[in-house]
């Protein structure tokens, strides 16, 4: 029998939960997967935006995985590791070093 998921709560901003789930949009510069939608923030590329919004859509994803950068990067940073095709993540090219 599936087990009913318990709502993430505002206790889980800043946490583990929150560093999994940017670990994906640190290393390609999206949230493919959707699992930032659990803490209210969404890749303008996982949802249907009116052309006219996307520009802005994308600045204030951006800006919100700037702020998640500053918090988790040099976390993310000492657990990376490099592949033959990717040296760096697009969260270090886009930000620089946490």
């Amino acid at each position: 029998m599936a087990t009913k998921r318990s709502p993430i709560r505002r206790r889980h901003i800043g946490g583990n939960a929150e560093y999994k789930a940017w670990r994906e949009a640190f290393e390609t510069g999206n949230d493919g997967f959707n699992e930032l939608s659990e803490f209210g923030i969404v890749d303008p590329v996982n949802r249907i935006v009116p052309v006219a919004e996307m520009p802005a859509a994308r600045a204030a994803f951006k800006e919100q995985m700037a702020d998640a950068w500053k918090r988790f990067g040099a976390r993310f940073i000492a657990e990376w590791t490099p592949t033959d095709t990717q040296q760096l993540p697009a969260a270090y090219r886009e930000f620089g070093a946490p």
